[in-house]
C-alpha cells in the first residue's frame, strides 16, 4: 500500500483520537492479552532486551507493549503516523522512541539490533521483490538469535488454490461489503468514514472513503488498502530460507483471542 494511502487513513483516525484514546489499551490487549501479550511472552522467554514494533502506525500497540514492561521502540513507513505516535506517547506521559523507516531500510536507520521485532502487516506485502527486500532488512535489524514475530498463514494452513480462495472469502466476509464506520466533528470540520470492500481473484481491496464537510464545502478523500492471500506456508518457508533466517515456526497461544480461542503467531529466528 502506498504511503499516501496510509497517511490519509492515519490523518483521519488521528482527527477522531478523542473517541478512541480512552479505550485503545483495552482494545489492543483484549480480554486475554492479545497479540501484544503473546509477543511479550516470547520476548521474556528470550531473556528480554530491546524490541521493535515495526508497524507502529499511530503508536497504539507500542504504548501497550511499553506498559507491559518491554523495552520497545516503534517505527513505521508513514512519517505522519510516526509524528502522531510521538504525540500520543507524550500525551500519556510515556518516553517512547519512534522513527520512520520501511522494513528494508531498518538496518540503515538504527544502530541498535533487536532481540525481537513485531510485524502484523507482513502478509500485506504485494510483490515477491518487496517481500524479500523487507525480510532482509528485518533480519539484519535483529541481533544474533533474535526473532521476527509476525501474523500470516500458519504452519498447518492448507496451501492449495481452493483453500486459499476459501480463506480469501472468509476474510472478506468478516465485515459487510459496505459500512459506515464513524462520524466525528471537531473545530468546524465534520468527517464521516465509510468502508467499501471490493473482491479480487487473490486479494480484496478495502476502500476507506472520508466525506469531509468544512467551511460550507464538501470533499472526498480515499485510502485504498489491499489485503492479498498470496503468501501461504510453503512460500513463506522458501522466502525466509532465501533471506537467511535459520528457522520458521508457528506458535500457538490458547485462550488469547477476543473470544478465548487460540492465537497463532509465526516466529522466524535469525
Amino acid at each position: 500500500m502506498s504511503s499516501d494511502a496510509w497517511e490519509t487513513h492515519y490523518r483521519w483516525e488521528w482527527f477522531r483520537r478523542e473517541a478512541w484514546r480512552p479505550g485503545f489499551r483495552a482494545s489492543k490487549r483484549g480480554r486475554f492479552g492479545g497479540s501484544c501479550g503473546c509477543f511479550a511472552e516470547i520476548v521474556r522467554d528470550l531473556g528480554g532486551g530491546p524490541v521493535l514494533d515495526c508497524t507502529c502506525g499511530l503508536g497504539l500497540k507500542t504504548i501497550v507493549m511499553k506498559e507491559m514492561g518491554l523495552d520497545v521502540v516503534g517505527s513505521d513507513g508513514c512519517a505522519f503516523g510516526v509524528e502522531k505516535a510521538r504525540e500520543l506517547a507524550a500525551l500519556d506521559g510515556l518516553d517512547v522512541e519512534y522513527f520512520t523507516s520501511t522494513w528494508a531500510k531498518l538496518p540503515e536507520r538504527m544502530d541498535a539490533r533487536f532481540t525481537a521485532i513485531f510485524n502484523d502487516a507482513l502478509s500485506w506485502t504485494l510483490t515477491r521483490e518487496d517481500f524479500e527486500a523487507s525480510l532482509r532488512g528485518l533480519r539484519d535489524a535483529l541481533a544474533p538469535g533474535g526473532v521476527l514475530v509476525f501474523m500470516g498463514a500458519p504452519e498447518d494452513a492448507p496451501s492449495d488454490d481452493e483453500s486459499r480462495r476459501t480463506l480469501l472469502l472468509e476474510t472478506y466476509h468478516r465485515e459487510p461489503p459496505f459500512r459506515v464506520e464513524w462520524t466525528h466533528e471537531d473545530a468546524g470540520v465534520c468527517c464521516t468514514a465509510i468502508a467499501v470492500r471490493e473482491l479480487g481473484d487473490d486479494h480484496f481491496d478495502e476502500h476507506h472513503l472520508y466525506l469531509i464537510r468544512e467551511g460550507g464545502t464538501e470533499r472526498l478523500e480515499v485510502a485504498t488498502l489491499r489485503q492479498p492471500v498470496t503468501w501461504d506456508w510453503p512460500t513463506l518457508v522458501e522466502l525466509f530460507s532465501r533471506t537467511g533466517f535459520a528457522t520458521l515456526e508457528t506458535r500457538a497461544f490458547p485462550g488469547r483471542t477476543h473470544d478465548g480461542g487460540t492465537l497463532r503467531l509465526n516466529v522466524a529466528t535469525k
